[in-house]
């Protein structure tokens, strides 16, 4: 504990001159989700800001983490709501030095692509087509049922004790929630 004390400590003044910006580089510009059999598969488009942070950041060999995250939740009158779905779509992307390419892959198929430029490879970070998820839940016609997407970019790795403390600084960022009410 004591350890963690003076790390904060010694932190802290750099921390505190850091830039503070608004979640609203990031903006999910829209989405949609079809339930078919069992799963919903939805189509995304977020926007992704190509500044000087995450250019540096990969330049240095870091690895850019851009996820679209969801949940469906049972919307509850009189209580909390019931979440029945919470899911990620990650992707990474790094820069290769020899090739002078941005590439970004994603995660769980481990497909990747190879780009020229910052701009066309956070373009396609935006883009998610397809993306199923299970969903096993019988839609009762009676209740109303919220999807809410947003989508995050978080530059390189830290320990979760120093993300705890930058959460105001450019390390991550995040866009507001796209919601909208699932057809039944």
């Amino acid at each position: 504990m004591k350890l963690a004390a003076t790390l904060v400590a010694m932190l802290l003044p750099f921390m505190a001159a850091a830039p503070s910006h608004a979640a609203d580089d990031i903006v999910v510009q829209s989405a949609a989700a079809e339930l078919h059999d069992g799963v919903l598969e939805f189509t995304v488009r977020a926007g992704f800001p190509a500044d000087e942070q995450t250019s540096t950041a990969l330049m240095d060999g870091a690895t850019v983490d851009l996820d679209v995250e969801v949940t469906v939740d049972l919307q509850n009158r009189f209580w909390r709501d019931e979440q029945l779905v919470e899911d990620n779509f990650r992707r990474e992307l790094t820069w290769n030095a020899p090739s002078q390419r941005f590439v970004l892959r994603d995660v769980d198929s481990g497909h990747q692509r190879t780009f020229a430029t910052l701009e066309e490879a956070l373009e396609a970070a935006g883009k998610v087509d397809g993306w199923q998820v299970p969903f096993t839940q019988e839609l009762d016609p009676a209740e109303t049922y919220e999807v809410s997407v947003r989508a995050r970019l978080r530059r390189g790795r830290m320990p979760n004790l120093l993300r705890a403390l930058t959460f105001w600084t450019r390390y991550w960022n995040r866009s507001e929630y796209y919601r909208w009410e699932l057809p039944r």
